[in-house]
């Protein structure tokens, strides 16, 4: 079967984007005597933003007797210190929004169009740092940080909060890369249950949507063996990206692990008659007929005519991309595991009381002969992925070890001793 390797992708995040201070809102006048949270404004109109931190920290006691102010002249203090350049790179944001969401489980109306500027200045730095987590590799940070991005947006009622600031359509953008990051740091993690939502959502998003979110879809519900929804994702991704080359192999995998072999041959069939020139839809639809004519579930067709056609597509597919590494191994395996069922027999004949002599020789003429036609394609296949063997990944790796531990048996029914040992070093220094 063909494919391309497929590493895990890595989604683009773009890079963090600078944060530009909202415009400080005059400071609302203090109800009651809560002398903290009055001190606390006084520092904070004079600027003097240690100083008002260390008020309004004193406020969170329990004689705190306006808890509402204080969560709110906190969060501006906090983001006010946060944008001085000696606490660049801190996390006072985080203490900011923590204030402002406990506010807005409280009170969600109060100083609303200055609480909306302060919340979406914490969704941008929360973003940034979720994008620094990212790039350092640091998945689950990313996930916890990105999530309150998406918090951010959601709370009191989503992002109808932010209409009317002129950042609001680029914190669009940003919570949807911020699920998307979701998606790719737990898909890394091989966390495929908490990576399926995520990228549900990422699919359903104009800004994410994307064929490597499709086949990473895919393959998280592969690894779930969640064969309910995995068709309907297939059939919604090969019409959204009918040439992603990913999406195709996925979709040929589903119908052989399926044993749905007829269906897919028809299936490819179709689409070899609508693309004639397309050597990897040709290559699949040759193995497609060997997977018919190997089937173990008791549907299988001619085989004879099968392995006929599968010759045909291949030579077909060979003839357009003669440098495809995968269609050489596969054309040279067909020839290859016919003259091993021989040799198996040939086995069994030399192991019996009375050998029969002739049947042997017989059985070994054309084990030979296929051996033989199995040399050209199987020494093309290990030429093109030698070339290339240390950035070999996935089915390109296994088609290169295959090729060679195939062409060590073939060089020794053929008394090529010397090349024999060659594929045999060759093949022990592959494992």
């Amino acid at each position: 079967m063909t494919s391309r390797s497929r590493s895990v992708i890595l989604f683009f995040l773009g890079t963090g984007l600078a944060i530009n201070a909202f415009a400080q809102a005059k400071p609302a006048k203090p109800s009651g005597d809560d002398k903290f949270i009055i001190s606390a404004l006084t520092a904070l109109k004079a600027n003097n933003l240690d100083d008002a931190k260390q008020e309004i920290d004193k406020a969170f006691t329990p004689e705190t007797k306006d808890k509402t102010k204080a969560l709110f002249v906190k969060a501006e203090i906090y983001i006010s210190l946060q944008e001085q350049d000696k606490n660049k790179g801190t996390t006072l944001y985080q203490d900011a929004a923590k204030s402002l969401f406990k506010l807005m489980e409280s009170k969600p109306d109060y100083e609303k169009a200055t609480v909306s500027q302060l919340l979406l200045y914490c969704g941008f730095a929360y973003y940034n740092d979720g994008v620094k987590a990212y790039s350092d590799h640091k998945y689950p940070e990313t996930i916890e940080l990105m999530k309150n991005v998406i918090k951010v947006r959601d709370v009191d009622g989503g992002s109808k909060k932010f209409e009317n600031l002129p950042q609001a359509r680029q914190f669009d953008t940003i919570c949807a890369t911020a699920t998307l990051s979701m998606a790719n740091s737990a898909y890394t993690l091989l966390k495929y249950d908490e990576a399926i939502p995520y990228l549900t959502t990422a699919k359903a998003n104009p800004i994410t949507r994307s064929a490597a979110v499709f086949e990473c879809l895919i393959d998280a519900y592969n690894h779930q063996k969640n064969a309910k929804d995995i068709f309907s994702i297939i059939e919604e991704a090969r019409g959204a990206y009918p040439d992603d080359l990913i999406i195709r192999n996925q979709e040929l995998n589903y119908y052989l692990s399926a044993g749905k072999h007829e269906e897919l041959a028809k299936k490819l069939e179709a689409a070899a008659a609508k693309e004639p020139n397309n050597s990897e839809i040709l290559n699949n639809l040759a193995f497609a007929y060997l997977s018919m004519a190997n089937a173990k579930d008791g549907k299988k067709g001619d085989v004879a005519q099968l392995t006929a056609k599968a010759e045909d597509a291949f030579k077909a597919a060979l003839k357009l991309s003669p440098e495809n590494g995968s269609s050489n191994y596969n054309f040279g395996a067909l020839y290859f595991n016919q003259g091993i069922d021989l040799n198996e027999q040939m086995n069994a004949i030399a192991a019996s009381a009375a050998p029969d002599q002739k049947k042997y020789d017989d059985l070994k003429s054309k084990r030979d002969a296929l051996f033989l036609k199995s040399t050209p394609y199987l020494e093309k296949a290990y030429s093109i992925y030698s070339a290339n063997e240390t950035n070999l990944r996935g089915e390109d790796q296994a088609n290169y070890k295959g090729a060679v531990a195939a062409l060590g048996k073939v060089y020794a029914a053929q008394n090529k001793a010397d090349k024999a040992a060659e594929m045999n070093r060759k093949y022990d220094s592959l494992k």
